[in-house]
């Protein structure tokens, strides 16, 4: 099933940029504020800060819409405590999403579409600043649907705020009866040019 979805990100990048007359690309980074939770449930508590870095491609598509394709480094996960244990989960992605993006007014836009989040290591400590063991087998590379604001100023500077909400059961574990779905918040600033 993720095959699927890889592909159909590639292909939907793909056709995009065969239509494109005119796009910018550029680069951005900013905060994270991410949780590992089942599906709408819990709240940020237990949030842990990061940040993502990243390269950004838009692709006009008519007078107020568009498409944008990013792929940027994530660190994510949660830090959390239970049983007087305190746990951290350490999540390094690189995530993909491809935005249907509309302009509301001049500069102002809203964008939302799906992500693919491709997993590059992931480790726990059971004590704070504790030792990181491997945990990469037991986490799967994700698929997020997202959404969010963005404002261009029109020099090249934008920022954006983007809410990614995962879809797909992120932990390989069969005694836990719960899916557990990255939810990430991204504020970013970038360049384009």
């Amino acid at each position: 099933m993720k095959s699927f979805y890889i592909s159909l990100v590639a292909l939907l990048l793909v056709t995009t940029a065969a239509q494109a007359q005119d796009f910018s690309y550029g680069i951005m980074g900013g905060y994270n504020l991410s949780k590992v939770d089942n599906a709408l449930g819990g709240d940020f508590a237990d949030n842990k800060s990061n940040y993502h870095i990243g390269l950004i491609a838009e692709f006009p598509q008519g007078d107020n819409w568009s498409f944008e394709a990013a792929a940027f480094y994530s660190g994510e996960g949660e830090a959390l405590e239970a049983n007087g244990t305190t746990s951290t989960i350490y999540l390094r992605f690189i995530n993909v999403p491809v935005h249907f993006k509309y302009y509301l007014t001049e500069g102002f836009s809203l964008h939302a579409g799906p992500q693919v989040g491709f997993l590059l290591n992931a480790k726990q400590s059971f004590v704070e600043d504790g030792d990181r063991e491997d945990i990469e087998g037991k986490v799967n590379s994700s698929f997020a649907l997202t959404g969010g604001l963005g404002y261009d100023f029109g020099n090249g500077l934008f920022i954006k705020g983007t809410f990614d909400l995962g879809i797909t059961d992120l932990v390989d574990n069969v005694d836990f009866s719960n899916d557990e779905r990255t939810r990430t918040g991204h504020l970013s600033i970038g360049y384009k040019f």
